[in-house]
């Protein structure tokens, strides 16, 4: 769990920096959150250092809690195709957002990353034919309706979690 926790660490460390400014939103920028304009600028760092920061702590400790249960999929996966599935992730899913977002849209967190690495650990599921088991069928739906609802709340970067989505379980298709 090696990239897991390493991902975890980088986006708590990077919390702290930037909550511990007196401007958070404006060193968010600085760092890296994503801005559609900047990017078609040029700024194509943005695309994937937008991934780990966050600036308020609820979003930080949703996203920790989420990426620290999905990390067990990295000894299943190996580090490898767990670090390509989720920076993969959060890469396509900033890049919808800045194609098809709002220009001057700010976007930032890991949470592409985690549609990515839920989306492979589905096309894991299905592979292995575990999805006929009513168990494990009614914790995944569960876990779909709370992230669909998520989806709904405002300041959500839709094609953030679309584009993670699409990219972890094309990845997996391929890898798995």
């Amino acid at each position: 769990m090696i990239i897991g926790y390493g991902a975890i660490a980088v986006c708590v460390v990077l919390f702290i920096v930037i909550t511990r400014s007196q401007y958070p939103l404006d060193t968010a920028v600085k760092y890296g959150a994503l801005l559609p304009s900047r990017v078609k600028r040029g700024e194509y760092w943005r695309l994937l250092a937008s991934g780990f920061l966050h600036v308020q702590i609820w979003h930080l400790l949703m996203n920790m809690y989420s990426l620290y249960s999905l990390s067990s999929l990295e000894g299943v996966f190996g580090h490898g195709l767990f670090a390509l599935i989720l920076l993969a992730s959060i890469l396509l899913g900033s890049v919808l957002s800045v194609w098809l977002g709002d220009e001057n849209t700010i976007t930032i967190g890991i949470s592409g990353g985690l549609y990515g690495l839920f989306a492979a650990y589905l096309v894991l599921l299905f592979k292995a034919g575990l999805l006929q088991d009513q168990a494990v069928m009614f914790s995944v739906l569960r876990t779909l309706v709370v992230n669909l609802a998520i989806n709904f709340m405002p300041n959500v970067s839709r094609l953030g979690h679309a584009g993670g989505f699409i990219a972890g379980f094309v990845i997996a298709m391929i890898m798995l």
